[in-house]
C-alpha cells in the first residue's frame, strides 16, 4: 500500500467552540486527522492535539481528512457512551454545506 503524503495544517492547533463538563466542540481543519493512522507518521490528528490538554478525552465521531467542520469529543466515560449511542440510534442530526465557485445552475438542489 502507498503511503499518502501527510503534511496536516499546525495553525491553529486546536479552536475550542464550545466546552462544558461533559464535552468539547473544535473546529477541525481540512487536511487534518480526526484519529491517528495506523502508520506513525499519521499520529498529528485532531484528537491526538486534544489529548495533550484533556487526557480524558475521547472522539464521539469523524471527519474526513480533507473535510473541515466541527468535532465532538467527551470529556469522560460517561459522556462517550450517551453520546455515542446518540449517533449510534441516528439521534444527532447533521448539516453539510459545500463551498462552490463560479456559476451554479440551477441555484438550488440536492446531492444524494
Amino acid at each position: 500500500m502507498a503511503l499518502i503524503e501527510y503534511d496536516p495544517p499546525t495553525e491553529p492547533c486546536i479552536e475550542v467552540v464550545v466546552e462544558d463538563e461533559d464535552i468539547l466542540v473544535v473546529n477541525k481543519p481540512s487536511g487534518l486527522l480526526s484519529v491517528p493512522g495506523r502508520e506513525s507518521q499519521y499520529y498529528d490528528s485532531m484528537w491526538s492535539r486534544v489529548i495533550d490538554k484533556y487526557p480524558q478525552a475521547q472522539a464521539v465521531h469523524r471527519l474526513d481528512m480533507s473535510t473541515s467542520g466541527l468535532m465532538l469529543f467527551a470529556k469522560h466515560k460517561e459522556a462517550e457512551r450517551h453520546l455515542k449511542k446518540q449517533f449510534q440510534y441516528r439521534l444527532t442530526h447533521k448539516l453539510y454545506y459545500a463551498r462552490v465557485w463560479g456559476q451554479v445552475d440551477p441555484a438550488e438542489g440536492e446531492v444524494d
